[in-house]
C-alpha cells in the first residue's frame, strides 16, 4: 500500500450473527432483485451522499470510492463476516494559497453503510469490527472524538460492554513502546468516557471476529502489538467506529506513523 499515490486504501468489516428475514427470498424473486453487499453499500451511500458511481464531467466529492465488498450470510448461528467493504480514500483537492484539514477518517459512515445493508436483510448480532486504516489519511479528530463523548454516555448502564481493541502494526513501528502514551491520549479524546485497559498482545484473543478478515493480504506483514480492554456504555455499530477512530487518532498523534494498521474491536460471543 502505497503511502504517497493519490489513493489511499480503507478496508472495513462487521462481524456478528445474521438472521436473514423469512420473507426475503420471496421478494427478491418477486422483483428479481439480486441484491449483496456490494450493490447494497453502493446504494446506501449513495443515498447519504457519501459515495456516488455517477459518472460526472467533474469528479463527485466522495468520501471514499468503493472497490469491492462482501459478506457471510451463512446461517448456522456462528460468528460470521457479515459484510466488509474495500474503498479507496481520494486524495483532497489542494487549492494553491489555501490550508486544507485533512478530512478525518469516514469509519462512521461506512459502518453505517454496511450495518444498514445488513438490516435491510435481516436481524444481526454485532460481535465485532475491524479496520485497515491507513494513517497517512487520519486527519486529527480529537475535538470532534471528545465532543462526541458524551452522546455516548447517555446511555442505558445496563448495556455497559467491554470490548476488546487490538493494533497491528508494522513491527518497526515500535507500538508496545508507546503503549501508555496511546491510552493516554484514547482517554483525552474519549473525554475518559471510556474506561481503556492495557492487556498483553500475545494472551489476547477475540473471539467477535471471523477469520480470514478482510484485507488479509494488504495487511501483509503487520504483527500485533497493542491491546486494550474498554469499558463504554453500550455496545453499538456506533461505539465500535468511535472506538476504532479514538485508536487511530491517538496512534497518528503519538507516533506520527504514516502506514497502515489494523484495528479490531472485539466484544464478548
Amino acid at each position: 500500500m502505497s503511502d504517497t499515490g493519490p489513493d489511499a486504501t480503507l478496508i472495513v468489516g462487521l462481524h456478528g450473527v445474521l438472521d436473514r428475514y423469512s420473507w426475503i427470498d420471496q421478494v427478491s424473486a418477486e422483483f428479481d432483485l439480486e441484491e449483496d453487499v456490494f450493490s447494497l453499500a453502493v446504494k446506501r451511500a449513495s443515498a447519504y451522499a457519501w459515495s456516488s458511481t455517477a459518472l460526472t464531467d467533474k469528479p463527485a466529492d466522495n468520501l471514499w470510492d468503493h472497490n469491492d465488498a462482501d459478506g457471510d450470510w451463512t446461517q448456522d448461528g456462528r460468528v460470521r463476516q457479515l459484510a466488509w467493504l474495500q474503498s479507496s480514500l481520494p486524495r483532497p483537492v489542494n487549492t494553491p494559497g489555501e490550508k486544507h484539514r485533512a478530512r478525518r477518517l469516514p469509519i462512521l459512515p461506512v459502518v453505517t453503510v454496511l450495518s444498514d445493508a445488513l438490516h435491510r436483510i435481516g436481524t444481526f448480532r454485532l460481535t465485532g469490527t475491524h479496520a485497515l486504516v491507513p494513517l497517512h489519511r487520519t486527519g486529527d479528530a480529537r475535538i470532534e472524538l471528545a465532543e462526541v463523548a458524551d452522546w455516548f454516555a447517555l446511555a442505558d448502564p445496563s448495556g455497559a460492554a467491554r470490548p476488546t481493541v487490538t493494533v497491528s502494526a508494522l513491527p518497526s513501528a515500535g507500538l508496545a513502546a508507546r503503549a501508555a502514551e496511546i491510552r493516554e491520549a484514547a482517554l483525552e479524546r474519549t473525554y475518559r468516557q471510556m474506561k481503556v485497559k492495557p492487556l498483553k498482545p500475545a494472551e489476547t484473543t477475540t473471539p467477535g471476529l471471523a477469520r480470514p478478515l478482510a484485507g488479509v493480504v494488504q495487511a501483509e506483514g503487520l504483527r500485533q502489538a497493542l491491546a486494550f480492554r474498554c469499558d463504554v456504555r453500550e455496545w453499538s455499530t456506533d461505539v465500535a467506529a468511535w472506538t476504532t477512530e479514538v485508536f487511530a487518532d491517538s496512534i497518528r498523534a503519538v507516533t506520527g506513523l504514516s502506514g497502515p494498521i489494523l484495528i479490531t474491536v472485539s466484544s464478548e460471543v
